[in-house]
């Protein structure tokens, strides 16, 4: 149902601000850029655990980071056309990622503890 509500919210949203196409798609891609990378710092705590409260700080000070430079950059350049049109897309868009990079963590996670569940009930073990 999340998935049809975030579908039916982004066509609606292209179809509205097509007239500010080069405000949406700017706010689109910012949010995808910020969004992303911090995501990818945030997700290697994973590896090394003991470093975790940094590797979080170090992710929202790079999304924030990303956030104010392209925003100064489309502002200064004045690639867009209206600001709330940029706004609403970046914030849609941040949403829309942030969802789905939550649930396809979750996804690789129940596929390794399925994997995981297989190996020891078989009584196969692999080496570490």
């Amino acid at each position: 149902m999340k998935k049809i509500i975030f579908s039916v919210i982004t066509i609606l949203l292209a179809i509205l601000f097509t007239e500010h196409f080069h405000s949406f798609t700017v706010g689109f891609s910012l949010a995808i850029v910020a969004v992303g990378i911090s995501y990818f710092i945030a997700y290697q705590a994973i590896r090394q655990p003991q470093y975790v409260m940094s590797y979080l700080v170090l992710a929202v000070i790079t999304k924030l980071a990303i956030t104010i430079s392209g925003v100064i950059w489309v502002f200064s350049n004045n690639v867009i056309h209206s600001p709330i049109t940029f706004l609403v897309a970046y914030t849609v868009f941040s949403a829309l990622i942030t969802y789905l990079a939550s649930r396809y963590r979750a996804y690789r996670r129940d596929r390794s503890d399925n994997q995981q569940k297989e190996i020891l009930h078989t009584g196969l073990y692999e080496q570490i």
